[in-house]
């Protein structure tokens, strides 16, 4: 029999897959993300009933739920944006 030599592969330090910078910034939007959902959730049918009548009003109530949803969507990708480079 033919003398092979088994390959033994060394053992490899611990890396981690996330820092902890990245790990905090997915925490804070995780958080933010929870906090505005439960703002949405709480006040959103109120301000439909008080705004229908009100045409004015209800774009109003329309337009700071798009700008809630759009800063929501800013921290999103400013906090990624890193982690994809």
């Amino acid at each position: 029999m033919p003398n092979i030599p088994r390959v033994v592969s060394t053992p490899v330090a611990y890396v981690p897959l996330f820092s902890i910078c990245f790990s905090r910034r997915l925490i804070l939007c995780l958080l933010l993300t929870a906090f505005n959902v439960s703002v949405i959730a709480l006040f959103a049918p109120t301000l439909y009933q008080a705004t229908a009548a009100h045409p004015l009003w209800l774009i109003g109530v329309s337009l700071l739920l798009a700008a809630l949803l759009g800063s929501l969507a800013r921290v999103w990708v400013l906090s990624l944006r890193g982690w994809f480079r």
